[in-house]
């Protein structure tokens, strides 16, 4: 089982360009595993359509999420990620997925955080960092990195 957390989702449902092509990609590619999710997932994500009245994107989320594994974010997960957070200098929300999908028995931990990737290295995985060094996003759209001048 892996776990999506919300900024992988967000660009999934989100984002038309080459960073959702990447996380519809990075699914594609494995068929048959079991993904997961919690309901700060549910929550980080529906925060934007809210905001927005965006009742479109709000269900596209909702639809998006259905078809995941669910895990419970109960006391032992606020515990360990207590003990994360302090340990790895993550933010709350980050230290609570990594805790949810350590307790919730995932293998791994996909998301489009850097610094949680880093933090979590060897279990998350930040599956848009090709794309970085390329691209920057501009809105919830991407544009191409302006050229350096070698001088």
């Amino acid at each position: 089982m892996i776990y999506l957390d919300s900024s992988f989702l967000i660009e999934l449902v989100e984002d038309p360009g080459p960073w959702g092509a990447a996380a519809d990609g990075a699914l594609a590619e494995l068929p048959d595993e079991v993904f997961a999710v919690t309901p700060l997932v549910l929550m980080e994500c529906l925060v934007g359509p809210l905001k927005q009245n965006d009742f479109d994107l709000e269900d596209a989320y909702r639809q998006a999420i259905a078809g995941l594994q669910m895990i419970p974010l109960d006391q032992p997960v606020f515990e360990r990620a207590a003990r994360l957070r302090a340990a790895a200098n993550v933010k709350t929300p980050e230290a609570i997925h990594w805790a949810a999908a350590k307790l919730g028995g995932c293998t791994a931990l996909w998301t489009a955080d850097g610094r949680l990737a880093k933090a979590a290295a060897g279990f998350a995985v930040d599956k848009f960092a090709g794309l970085r060094g390329e691209q920057t996003r501009v809105g919830g759209s991407l544009t191409p990195q302006p050229e350096q001048d070698p001088e």
